[in-house]
């Protein structure tokens, strides 16, 4: 009970910061992403003993540039083919050898197109067209915070099976489910009150998320066991660190990002 009672608080603050940020100020909202992004890149880091400030550097450019308009398209659209490629690559040895190859390349291209590209791709979601200010971020956040807080709990309550043993020992089928019945109601009762997609769009969107945020999860978790860790740190209490607390957005972000460019698409 304690250890949920703390989980709430400083989730609760976290999604404080952001809607308050995302809602009223761009400036904010962006400095916000950043300086979590960037913790969540040092712990990364920290936990593959890679210590480079580079990559953050790397970051903050890439932000500046997205909040100044004056980022070149190429880069986003090169950057988001390098980044489903890697990320699709660690789902696929999660999901097949449950392991993760760890070597020096695999070190500085983890770090540079898992982390920090995907990091980039949680506020590039803010150029997605909604009536709302920085709305299709705040949406993916409300439903991979829905996702993830329903799995956790009903998985505790009523978890039985277990969903990726070798990875994770305390995920399990019941919570997945759970997370995914209550990520798409609340999808679906967002979608009747907006007038930017249709209902079928947001039903995908919770699948996507549903599944990638998921895989995200579990993608840090095997990290975590090979790097013989619990939490990635221990900012965040109930929590652990920031990547502890960000790897199904960092996850899911660029999937998202490339959903609505399909949507626009085909519309």
């Amino acid at each position: 009970m304690k250890e949920l009672y703390k989980r709430g608080i400083s989730g609760i603050l976290y999604v404080t910061i952001l809607l308050g940020t995302g809602l009223y100020t761009k400036i904010g909202f962006f400095s916000v992403l950043f300086v979590f992004s960037a913790l969540a890149l040092f712990e990364f880091q920290r936990m593959q003993k890679y210590l480079s400030p580079i990559p953050i550097l790397f970051l903050g450019l890439l932000y500046y540039q997205l909040f100044t308009d004056t980022l070149y398209p190429m880069i986003s659209s090169g950057l988001l083919y390098v980044t489903l490629t890697v990320n699709s690559y660690l789902a696929i040895r999660i999901a097949v050898k449950k392991a993760i190859p760890i070597g020096p390349i695999q070190k500085s291209g983890f770090t540079y197109f898992y982390l920090m590209s995907s990091a980039f791709f949680i506020v590039a979601t803010h150029t997605i067209e909604s009536t709302i200010p920085m709305g299709i971020t705040l949406l993916m956040y409300l439903l991979i915070w829905t996702n993830n807080s329903f799995a956790y709990l009903i998985g505790k309550r009523w978890g039985k099976h277990l969903l990726l043993p070798k990875v994770s020992p305390k995920k399990t089928w019941e919570g997945f489910l759970g997370g995914a019945l209550a990520c798409l109601l609340v999808c679906i009762i967002i979608a009747q009150f907006q007038s930017d997609y249709p209902l079928w769009v947001f039903f995908l969107l919770a699948i996507l998320i549903i599944k990638a945020a998921t895989l995200g999860d579990l993608i840090e978790s095997q990290f975590k066991r090979q790097a013989h860790l619990k939490d990635s740190g221990s900012l965040l209490p109930g929590h652990g660190g920031f990547y502890d607390r960000m790897d199904s957005v960092l996850f899911t972000a660029p999937y998202v990002y490339l959903f609505f460019i399909l949507i626009t698409y085909v519309s």
